[in-house]
């Protein structure tokens, strides 16, 4: 059998993991090599909780900086500031001010009253237009990066047709209300020799690659007969050669005007056998095609 190694390695000293998660995720952890911090990335695909924790972080850092150099420059350079109170309710006087001027505010009610406190306030407007700059673009990143919203069943299934043919089913649903056009689907099987513990990959011909739209689901289906690399095996026979199956699909996104790329993978033990998936969708009483996206997992014995 031609393996056709889609870039996830073949050679290995053991058994690995799954190779994809099921939030399109690569079980592959890197170490040793030159540093390759890229903020940009990072701050891109990280969590949106995580990201205005990290600039609310950044913002209070910044301006407790420069509270602490307005202190050390003396309060008397900031007038207006109430007489002193003690070292913390200086701190916030001047973290106030500082605040005012890092977000271009400017009450009026201090100010700076020596040329040191406005070449001081004169460099932290300029941080300030600057951090404010890059957390703009970064928020506009975020939401004009182009993600796909694909919901795959959780399980597989192993069904017939009419005809009695076995097949290999699952099913794909768009969770957004965007339209997502020339959606396109490429399969294919991993499996892992249990001698050597090496890889070997296979495509898997669907019955239909490609959609031109995807308002419903999808049920992608893959004829189990002579000429599949699946025919003849047992879900025993999935389970003692690791057998994954993986998806890749890739669509046009109406809104974004850009391709868009999902991923997914089942082992054997999210196939179940001899099942058929239920209908999703039907038809309300003003004649609309309803589809419940919930119902996208539910299977029942043939």
């Amino acid at each position: 059998m031609a393996s056709l190694d889609p870039g996830i390695g073949e050679k290995f000293s053991q058994r690995t993991q799954r190779a994809i998660n099921h939030d399109g995720t690569f079980n592959v952890r890197r170490r040793g090599g030159p540093p390759t911090h890229d903020p940009y990335q990072r701050l891109i695909l990280m969590p949106w909780g995580r990201f205005f924790g990290e600039v609310s972080v950044l913002f209070l850092l910044l301006n407790g900086a420069f509270a602490l150099a307005y202190m050390a420059l003396g309060l008397e350079n900031l007038p207006g500031v109430a007489a002193p109170h003690g070292w913390w309710q200086d701190f916030l006087s001047a973290l106030f001010f500082s605040v005012q001027t890092f977000t271009s505010v400017g009450y009026g009610h201090v100010y700076p009253g020596s040329n040191g406190a406005g070449a001081l306030s004169s460099l932290e407007a300029l941080v300030g237009v600057l951090t404010f700059a890059l957390a703009t673009g970064l928020l506009y990143g975020r939401f004009s990066r182009p993600t796909a919203r694909i919901l795959f069943s959780r399980v597989a299934v192993v069904s017939r047709r009419p005809d009695g043919t076995p097949s290999l089913q699952f099913r794909v649903a768009n969770r957004r209300a965007n339209i997502l056009i020339e959606l396109s689907a490429q399969v294919l099987v991993k499996f892992t020799d249990a001698a050597t513990k090496n890889v070997s990959y296979a495509a898997l011909p669907l019955e239909r690659e490609s959609v031109s739209f995807l308002p419903l689901t999808w049920t992608l289906v893959h004829d189990l007969g002579p000429g599949s690399p699946l025919h003849g095996l047992s879900a025993a026979d999935y389970a003692a050669r690791d057998t994954e199956i993986i998806v890749t699909l890739k669509g046009y996104d109406d809104t974004f005007a850009q391709n868009v790329y999902s991923r997914n993978s089942y082992v054997a033990s999210e196939i179940a056998w001899y099942h058929r998936f239920r209908q999703a969708y039907n038809v309300g009483e003003d004649g609309i095609a309803e589809v419940d996206l919930d119902a996208l997992d539910a299977t029942e014995p043939l």
